[in-house]
């Protein structure tokens, strides 16, 4: 039973209790600090979210995104926390009319009906001290449920199934996100995506080639449906629970490794179709308290809260999640940089300051490269 619950731990973030992420501490003073917008995206941010929306791609048996409304909480029914019922007939109104009641829970009944899959977009803004405002354009993807990873040893693979079904290890995935970073001049920057509990950055030209036609590809894991930026051919990823002081080392280095891992499988057989939506950032999607999914014994199988409960509050600001998460494999100075910033999250203290520097370099690297890839084609 110990290996099992270690392996939850590994393929979850939750532990069993009445409360969720969304009452993780800090919470409640950033969305008074940063109170969520009522409006959805302009007429003129749709179009730049149609404009520069993602390709996604799919394993061959994956289900592949649905509709968060029509295809999920359609299909289901909400409960107070002692086990009342709510409503069987749960809609949008509905869901946002109990939104602020973290003891809430919503349990998803599938039914055999086609889908209609769906991203939701949305977009926000942060201030570079050098580059100036940056457009920060947001893709959730919404899933069904989501299964564990898809990479494990043979002892792991085998005790896992006594726990759950590998496919449906807890009911809804949406905090599969993709977010392209826009430069004051509405040009791709960078991309960011969601990874499990942990944020990563990818600085297009350095990190990941910029795309020609702007529209990024992303491949989601198998089971798991974490996004990563497209392969050819299979490749393993390697999974932690939390990016945090313990795990970043692993990620960076291969070292030292968990003694319970996996690795996340991606393999881009087939492109999904999808259309964009657009509700405000208040909406119950994001900013749900409850359980968006029904719950589960196990610590980890629980329901998520609403998409916006996807980082530490200390992490929350776009600006930080592109400059601070974005390590790499093998790169060891912003590894150090961002250790320090787990230890001291204050945006004025050097620990930051660091991690700015480093990006400040890297979009240097970038500039260059540009101008010599000018250079080659305008001899």
């Amino acid at each position: 039973m110990l290996a099992l619950l270690a392996m939850a731990a590994l393929v979850t973030g939750c532990s069993r209790s009445w409360s969720n992420f969304s009452q993780y501490p800090g919470f409640n003073d950033y969305y008074i600090k940063n109170p969520r917008s009522t409006q959805a995206a302009t007429a003129a941010e749709q179009a730049l979210l149609q404009r520069f929306r993602p390709r996604l791609f799919l394993d061959q048996d994956a289900e592949g995104p649905i509709s968060f409304y029509a295809d999920y909480i359609a299909q289901g029914s909400l409960s107070a926390a002692d086990g009342t019922l709510l409503s069987r007939q749960v809609d949008s109104p509905l869901l946002n009319q109990y939104k602020a009641s973290p003891e809430v829970v919503f349990r998803h009944q599938p039914e055999s009906r086609p889908v209609n899959p769906q991203a939701f977009g949305r977009v926000d803004y942060d201030q570079h001290p050098s580059l100036g405002r940056l457009s920060f354009l947001t893709y959730h993807f919404v899933f069904r449920s989501s299964g564990i990873v898809a990479g494990l040893p043979g002892w792991q693979s085998l005790l896992l199934p006594l726990a759950g079904d590998p496919d449906d290890w807890h009911q809804l995935d949406h905090y599969t996100a993709a977010t392209l970073v826009l430069d004051p001049q509405s040009q791709p920057l960078a991309l960011m995506l969601q990874q499990h509990n942990n944020l990563r950055s990818y600085v297009l030209g350095v990190d990941l080639p910029t795309p020609d036609n702007f529209s990024v590809r992303l491949v989601a894991a198998k089971r798991s449906n974490e996004l990563y930026p497209w392969h050819p051919g299979i490749k393993e990823h390697p999974v932690v629970r939390f990016l945090n002081p313990d795990t970043l080392p692993y990620l960076v280095t291969g070292n030292p490794k968990p003694w319970v891992a996996g690795y996340d499988l991606t393999e881009a057989v087939r492109e999904a179709e999808y259309e964009l939506a657009f509700i405000p950032p208040d909406d119950a999607f994001y900013s749900f308290a409850g359980f968006l999914g029904e719950r589960r014994r196990l610590p980890g199988r629980d329901g998520p809260p609403g998409a916006d409960y996807n980082s530490r509050p200390a992490f929350k600001r776009p600006l930080v999640q592109l400059v601070a998460f974005n390590w790499q494999e093998e790169d060891q100075q912003q590894m150090h940089a961002l250790l320090q910033f787990f230890q001291n999250t204050d945006l004025e203290q050097p620990p930051f300051k660091r991690l700015l520097q480093l990006f400040e370099r890297k979009l240097a690297a970038r500039q260059a490269t540009k101008v010599d890839a000018e250079s080659a084609s305008n001899p």
